[in-house]
């Protein structure tokens, strides 16, 4: 048995080496991105509206109101500077991760 062991980890080398790569590679493809101050211009089911496009809003998504509270995507005030981590998810619309009101903006509602 010992004789096979050698081989035998040679192939787990050369077959897994592939499926380690590529789990490597897609973990830098999660990176997240940080607009320091943008404009959420709208707001809906889907998520949020930033410079034309849309950033999917999940049950993930940390939002927070001016005091730094947490509040639910339909208590967020349009439209609003924010502070927004998102992240790049190829063939899709970003996914934010978290969002920060940082100043309401004037005719800021927080209705839906």
């Amino acid at each position: 048995m010992d004789g096979h062991a050698v081989p035998l980890m040679f192939l787990l080398i050369v077959f897994c080496w592939p499926a380690v790569a590529l789990c490597a590679n897609s973990n830098a493809e999660t990176k997240s991105e940080i607009f320091e101050s943008t404009i959420i211009k709208d707001k809906g089911d889907y998520g949020v509206l930033i410079d034309g496009r849309r950033y999917r809003v999940t049950e993930s998504t940390i939002i927070l109101d001016l005091l730094g509270k947490k509040i639910p995507l339909c208590d967020l005030p349009i439209p609003c500077n924010a502070m927004v981590e998102y992240q790049l998810i190829e063939d899709q619309n970003p996914v934010c991760l978290r969002i920060e009101v940082k100043r309401l903006l004037e005719d800021s509602k927080d209705s839906s």
